[in-house]
């Protein structure tokens, strides 16, 4: 089975780009999900992020306050450092049980950190994917998204972008490309096309 491995900086379109794949019937795996699950209110996988980084990570009702995890790790790159190494192996196990339950004829694994600063793959997701596919945008269309959808501000926007893999470092390992800087339209195009071409291979 054909696994591409969907990537992108933050707010660039990687939702809309799964949400029109998914509606050609395609299966989407998507690592933030996952992610969201296994951290929910109560979670065995939950506690040794709060004894981490402290009670502040959580909201009134136990659940994991992402933008309070982010404030820290997003300006403390050993902090990020350490919630990656702790976290990806627990992703990284239910993502192959869902992808041993695909039935589509390829899958879409929408991972935002699939490609690391110096333009790598890390190892743990190389057996992943057999072609990967950049969702690129301008970083003032980002800032302006992250700003409107979590709240954040400009310079926390920055932190968190300058945090992942450059545009360019994906681009340099992308095999297929959508432009999200027109209309979702355009996007849609983008995505009729490359289901014709994955089909084909």
């Amino acid at each position: 089975m054909l696994k591409i491995g969907l990537t992108g900086g933050i707010a660039s379109g990687k939702s809309l780009v799964s949400r029109y794949f998914s509606e050609l019937g395609i299966e989407i795996i998507d690592a933030d999900q996952i992610a969201k699950h296994l951290f929910k209110p109560n979670s065995e996988h939950l506690l040794p992020l709060v004894k981490h980084f402290g009670n502040n990570i959580l909201a009134p009702k136990g659940e994991l306050n992402r933008k309070a995890l982010g404030q820290i790790v997003f300006s403390d790159r050993e902090q990020l450092d350490w919630l990656n190494q702790y976290s990806h192996p627990l992703v990284n196990q239910e993502m192959k049980l869902q992808l041993s339950n695909i039935k589509s004829k390829y899958v879409i694994l929408d991972i935002p950190l699939l490609i690391d600063k110096g333009a790598k793959v890390p190892t743990r997701l190389q057996s992943f994917i057999n072609r990967i596919l950049v969702v690129k945008t301008e970083q003032a269309n980002q800032i302006e998204r992250i700003v409107k959808r979590d709240g954040r501000s400009t310079e926390e926007a920055l932190d968190i972008i300058n945090s992942q893999s450059s545009l360019q470092e994906k681009l340099a390992l992308a095999d297929d490309v959508i432009d999200n800087n027109q209309t979702k339209q355009d996007v849609q195009n983008q995505v009729n096309r490359l289901h014709t071409f994955y089909q084909s291979i």
